[in-house]
């Protein structure tokens, strides 16, 4: 064998050996990540569970004392909160018995107009009519999240025959946006970093990409 195919066949030792030394490596960084994340879903289990807890002002609807407590941290502009939103109506009729849905807040800066959504679903909530203004505004996204919400709001205001001299002194009241920045900010605390974002039973899930998968996340903690 000359000189020069042995240097070649070293040389392919010597690459090979590398790219076996490059995959073990990043099977161990990705065993360490499965392994991170893992201690850090443990740790949202046992380190924060009050802040899961549902509150007297939580917005809720379904069974106080049903087995599954869903909470979703949500935001009206995003579009992908539209999207879930439809799948937490269908499921809570369906498991009304099982489930509690609570929304929260969680009003990005880059929705422009989703804390003005909040305080108008805040306001009319606070005259018993937070889930009907919550689908109006969801379902007529389209229409106020280009500009000229105000003005829609206060027509799905009209629509809800809400009272409006009342709805104006709550809008300008600092306890609703109060409570709008409290759920904010037990967000941030949990680690929301994005919309929507779900915990069933004190645990952050990840988002299901259908409705079919949604019920069947829910079912197993009903198993």
């Amino acid at each position: 064998m000359t000189m020069k195919k042995r240097v070649l066949i070293w040389s392919g030792f010597i690459v090979l050996l590398a790219i076996i030394v490059l995959v073990m490596v990043q099977m161990v960084n990705m065993d360490s990540g499965a392994l991170e994340e893992t201690i850090q879903q443990e740790s949202l289990r046992t380190e924060i569970p009050d802040l899961l807890q549902p509150r007297p002002d939580d917005r809720m609807k379904g069974n106080p004392d049903a087995a599954v407590v869903v909470v979703k941290y949500s935001d009206f502009q995003c579009p992908a909160c539209r999207f879930y939103a439809s799948f937490d109506d269908q499921l809570s009729t369906e498991l009304e018995d099982d489930v509690l849905f609570i929304y929260r807040h969680f009003p990005l800066r880059s929705f422009p107009f989703a804390r003005l959504a909040a305080q108008y679903a805040e306001a009319a909530g606070e005259q018993g009519k937070f889930w009907e203004m919550h689908d109006l505004i969801y379902i007529n996204q389209q229409y106020w999240s280009q500009g000229g919400a105000e003005d829609v709001f206060r027509q799905f205001a009209e629509m809800l025959e809400l009272d409006l001299d009342q709805l104006r002194e709550d809008l300008a009241h600092p306890v609703l946006n109060d409570r709008i920045q409290s759920d904010y900010e037990s967000g941030v605390e949990l680690g929301v970093n994005a919309v929507p974002t779900l915990f069933i039973n004190g645990n952050q899930v990840r988002n299901p990409n259908s409705l079919d998968a949604y019920r069947n996340l829910i079912n197993s903690y009903l198993d």
